[in-house]
C-alpha cells in the first residue's frame, strides 16, 4: 500500500535550489570584495539576495531602450501621441472599475471563508454564505445549473484534489497557488512562465508610460521570492512627484491596463481559433472528432496501455466531438469544444452524468467478499484484494449516490464493462430479461438479470471507458480506468492538434495551449488583485491620487466661484487658490480625503490578509 503522507522530494529540491543560490552568492561575493574594474559592469547589472529566500537582479541596460520606444519620431506624431494617450487614459478608467469589481470578490471571498471555517468549527456562522448566495440570486448576479452539478454527498466525499481544481462541488471564491497542493507539479514551469511574463508585462506598463510623461527610469529588475517569480521598476521619485495628476494615474494605473489588455488578447487569440491556425500553418493538422493523446505521465495507470498520438473519441456515454448525435441522446452541455468535453467530463460530472444507461450483470456473478464495497476517503476503490472486484448499485438508485440505500453487490469489473454493447445496456431490471423471459416479471419468479451502475460515492473512485483510435488506425479499442478522473485529467496531456511530419514535437500544441491558460488566469489576477486599494499595491496610490484629484477639482471650483463672486481686489487671492491648486506642484490630501484614504486602505488590507490567511487556514482543514 502506499503511503499517504506528500512526498518531501519537491521540499528537498525547494531547499537545495536555495542552499546552492546562497552558496554561489556568498562566493561571488568574495571574489568581488576589494575589487573596482568591475564597478561600471555592476551600476549596469547587479545580483543581490536580500533575504535567504529572496533573489534579485536589477540592470540598467534597458533603460535607454525604453525611453527611445516611448519617445521615437512614431511616438511624437500628434495623432500617434493622441491616441496613446488615450489608451492610458482608458486604462485608467480600467483600472478603477477593476477596483471596484475586486473589493465586491473580497468581500464575498471574505464572508464566505469565514463562513466554511464557521461550518468546519461547527459555528451557524456558515449560514453567513448561505445568505450571500440567497442575495446574489435575488440580485440576478449568480446562476447556478442544477444540470451541472454533480449528485454528490457531502462535501467531505470528494478528494482535495478534485475540490481545488474543480469550482463545482466547492466555488471557494479565492485560492491560493501552491505547487503540489492547489496547483499540478506537471505545470510547474507553466506557472513559473506564465508568471513572469505577466508580471514583465506589468512592469513595463509602468516603465513605458512614466517615459511618456518624462519621468526617468532609475532601473527596472526581476525578482525570486520562494517559489514566486516578479518583476519591479524603479522611478526617479522626485520627477515622479512633480507630474501632473493625471500622468501619475496613468503611470500607476499603466500595469493594471497592460495585463487587461494581454487577458484580452489571449482570449481573443485562443477564442478565435487564431492559436490553432498559427499550428495548422506550421506542420499540425486539427483533429475534429476528439482529442490526441499528446502525453502520459509515467506515474499514471494509462502509462504504455494507450499509446501517444491516439485519438480518444468517446468517455462512458458521451463523444467529445461536440456536433455527434451520439446514440444515448447525452444532453449537450459539456461544452462547445474537444477539449472542454474532455475537461468537463474528467472534472466535473460523475458516473451518472456521463452513463445515460446501466449495464446487464446476472445476480448468479455477485461476488460479494464483504470487503468490495467498504469504501472510505483511505478506500475509495473498497477494501477487497481482488482489483478486478469492483462494488455495483442497482441502476434506479446510482442517483442517490449512498451505500446505505442499497444491497451491495460486487462484481467482475471488466467482465461487466466491456460487455457494453447495446444488447446489454438497460435502463431497468425488465430490459436485462430475454424475451421469452419477459412474462416471469410479474409473477414473482426471481429474475437472473439485473441492470447495475458502479458504485461511486466518492470523487475519487469512478470508472471511466475510454474509447480511442490508434494512430493512423481507425479501429475502436476500449479501455477501463478505476480511479480519480482529476488524476487521470492531470496525467493525460491532450490536444486538438496532431503533428503531420514525425520530427515535430507532439507535446508542443498541449504545452502552448496550457501556457495560454495560465497567462489568461494570471493576467486577469494581476488586473484585480493590483487594482485593490490595499498597502503595497498599485490601488494604494491610486486610490490616493483620485482623491487628490477630487479635491484639486473642489479647490479650482470654489476659487472659480470666488472669482466670479468677488470684487477687483480679491482677484490675488483667486489667483492664489487656483496656483495652490495647479498641477505641477504636488497637494497634500486635507484631513478628510486622509482620513478617507487610510480608513480604506486599511480595511482593504485586512480583508485581503484574512483572504490570503483563511484560504490557507481551509487547505489544512
Amino acid at each position: 500500500m502506499e503511503s499517504s503522507y506528500p512526498s518531501l522530494l519537491p521540499v528537498l529540491w525547494f531547499l537545495g535550489i536555495w542552499a546552492l543560490a546562497n552558496i554561489a552568492f556568498t562566493l561571488y561575493r568574495y571574489i568581488q570584495k576589494g575589487r573596482s574594474d568591475d564597478a561600471e559592469h555592476s551600476e549596469t547589472l547587479r545580483v543581490e539576495l536580500a533575504s535567504p529566500l529572496h533573489l534579485r537582479v536589477t540592470t540598467t541596460m534597458f533603460n535607454n531602450v525604453v525611453a527611445a520606444c516611448a519617445q521615437c519620431s512614431l511616438t511624437r506624431c500628434p495623432l500617434v501621441s493622441w491616441l496613446i494617450d488615450g489608451f492610458y487614459m482608458v486604462g485608467v478608467c480600467v483600472s478603477f472599475v477593476s477596483m471596484v469589481v475586486c473589493v465586491g470578490v473580497l468581500c464575498t471571498a471574505a464572508v464566505q471563508i469565514a463562513a466554511r471555517i464557521g461550518a468546519k468549527a461547527g459555528y451557524p456562522l456558515a449560514d453567513a454564505w448561505s445568505m450571500v448566495l440567497e442575495v446574489q440570486k435575488y440580485l440576478g448576479v449568480a446562476h447556478f445549473d442544477q444540470r451541472a452539478t454533480p449528485h454528490v454527498g457531502s462535501d467531505s466525499q470528494h478528494s482535495r484534489l478534485s475540490r481545488r481544481l474543480v469550482g463545482t462541488p466547492d466555488p471557494q471564491v479565492l485560492r491560493p497557488i501552491i505547487p503540489g497542493v492547489t496547483l499540478p507539479t506537471g505545470h510547474l514551469w507553466h506557472y513559473l512562465l506564465a508568471l513572469s511574463i505577466c508580471a514583465i508585462i506589468h512592469e513595463l506598463g509602468h516603465a513605458f508610460a512614466a517615459a511618456r510623461a518624462r519621468v526617468p527610469l532609475r532601473n527596472l529588475g526581476v525578482f525570486v521570492m520562494g517559489i514566486y517569480p516578479g518583476a519591479f521598476v524603479e522611478l526617479c521619485k522626485t520627477k515622479l512627484d512633480q507630474a501632473s495628476v493625471g500622468s501619475r494615474l496613468s503611470i500607476v494605473c499603466a500595469g493594471v491596463w497592460h495585463n487587461a489588455v494581454t487577458a484580452l488578447l489571449v482570449f481573443v487569440l485562443v477564442r478565435s481559433g487564431g492559436l490553432g491556425a498559427v499550428f495548422s500553418h506550421t506542420g499540425w493538422t486539427r483533429v475534429t472528432n476528439g482529442v490526441v493523446i499528446s502525453d502520459v505521465a509515467s506515474k499514471s495507470p494509462l502509462h504504455n496501455r494507450i499509446p501517444l498520438l491516439s485519438t480518444v473519441y468517446r468517455i462512458d456515454d458521451v463523444y467529445l466531438q461536440s456536433n455527434y448525435s451520439n446514440t444515448w441522446n447525452t444532453n449537450d452541455r459539456f461544452g462547445e469544444t474537444s477539449i472542454a468535453r474532455w475537461t468537463h467530463i474528467l472534472t466535473a460530472t460523475t458516473n451518472r452524468d456521463t452513463n445515460t444507461a446501466g449495464y446487464c450483470a446476472s445476480t448468479m456473478e455477485n461476488m460479494d467478499d464483504g470487503l468490495c464495497c467498504e469504501m472510505s476517503p483511505e478506500f475509495p476503490l473498497g477494501e477487497s484484494p481482488d482489483n478486478d472486484v469492483f462494488c455495483f448499485e442497482r441502476f434506479a438508485q446510482s442517483s442517490k449516490l449512498s451505500l446505505s440505500k442499497h444491497t451491495p453487490m460486487c462484481f467482475d469489473l471488466r467482465s461487466v464493462l466491456e460487455r457494453s454493447d447495446a444488447a446489454n445496456r438497460c435502463q431497468s431490471d425488465s430490459d436485462c430479461l430475454q424475451p421469452n423471459q419477459r412474462s416471469h416479471l410479474y409473477t414473482g419468479k426471481q429474475k437472473s438479470s439485473i441492470c447495475v451502475l458502479p458504485s461511486s460515492p466518492f470523487a475519487s473512485s469512478r470508472v471511466v471507458r475510454i474509447y480511442y483510435h490508434l494512430p493512423n488506425n481507425q479501429t475502436e479499442h476500449m479501455l477501463l480506468y478505476a480511479g480519480s478522473p482529476t488524476e487521470l485529467w492531470l496525467d493525460v496531456q491532450v490536444s486538438s492538434l496532431c503533428p503531420r511530419y514525425p520530427y515535430l514535437p507532439h507535446t508542443l500544441p498541449s504545452w502552448i495551449e496550457t501556457l495560454m491558460q495560465y497567462i489568461l488566469s494570471f493576467s486577469l489576477a494581476f488586473c484585480l488583485l493590483n487594482a485593490l486599494p490595499a498597502y503595497y499595491l498599485d490601488g494604494d496610490l491610486a486610490f490616493k491620487l483620485l482623491i487628490t484629484a477630487v479635491e484639486q477639482r473642489t479647490r479650482v471650483a470654489r476659487a472659480t466661484k470666488c472669482n466670479i463672486l468677488a470684487s477687483a481686489d480679491s482677484k490675488p487671492l483667486y489667483k492664489k487658490e487656483l496656483a495652490d491648486s495647479g498641477a505641477e506642484e504636488p497637494v497634500e490630501l486635507s484631513r478628510g480625503g486622509q482620513m478617507v484614504y487610510t480608513a480604506v486602505t486599511a480595511l482593504t488590507t485586512v480583508l485581503l490578509g484574512w483572504c490570503i490567511v483563511g484560504s490557507v487556514l481551509l487547505l489544512a482543514l
